[in-house]
């Protein structure tokens, strides 16, 4: 019973480690790092282990492997079906969503996904249409804020009567106003 609670030792060390680091990492929002993190912290452990006390490796690889399937399983495949499958406007939206959140800025998806939710917006999804306007106003997804790309969608989405479009297309901090007399 000694010799195999042993071989797990680093296992559980590193699950622990891993937790409290990826629990670190989700406070800066990186959560979708999280079994990565505890991945690597199993393995490092291992690696640790094995050179040290010369236990055996394979449960710290094992734990590793199960743990890196698990987050492509919960990060990367949904995200990538939904986007290689996505018809509908709604579809395209949760495609969208599933790209950035999966951290599509550390991976790149950034144009993938505002992509998916320029789709839907075209198709007049109406909270994709703010999700576009809002990438134009304020910089997301990797597009420079540029509030001339950004009023068509505000009016497009203030015609649907999002009053979120509306207050953005009244804000003075957008688009200042012209005084017709500036007189000092």
């Amino acid at each position: 019973m000694l010799g195999r609670s042993l071989k797990m030792k680093p296992v559980v060390i590193g699950l622990f480690l891993g937790s409290v680091l990826g629990f670190i990492a989700a406070m800066f929002f990186l959560y979708s790092f999280w079994l990565p993190i505890i991945a690597l912290c199993i393995l490092v452990c291992g690696i640790i282990g094995r050179l040290r006390h010369e236990i055996k490796i394979m449960p710290s690889i094992l734990a590793s492997f199960i743990a890196l399937v698990i987050y492509f399983g919960i990060f990367w495949a949904p995200a990538e079906v939904a986007a290689a499958t996505a018809d509908s406007p709604i579809e395209h939206a949760r495609a969208g969503y599933l790209l950035a959140t999966r951290g599509g800025h550390f991976f790149g998806a950034d144009e993938r996904a505002f992509q998916h939710y320029l789709a839907a917006a075209k198709a007049d999804h109406e909270p994709s249409i703010m999700v576009v306007a809002n990438a134009y106003l304020y910089g997301h997804y990797g597009k420079s804020r540029d509030t001339s790309a950004a009023r068509p969608w505000l009016e497009r989405g203030k015609a649907f009567g999002i009053e979120e479009a509306a207050k953005s297309l009244a804000s003075t901090y957008h688009f200042p106003k012209k005084e017709a007399n500036q007189s000092r």
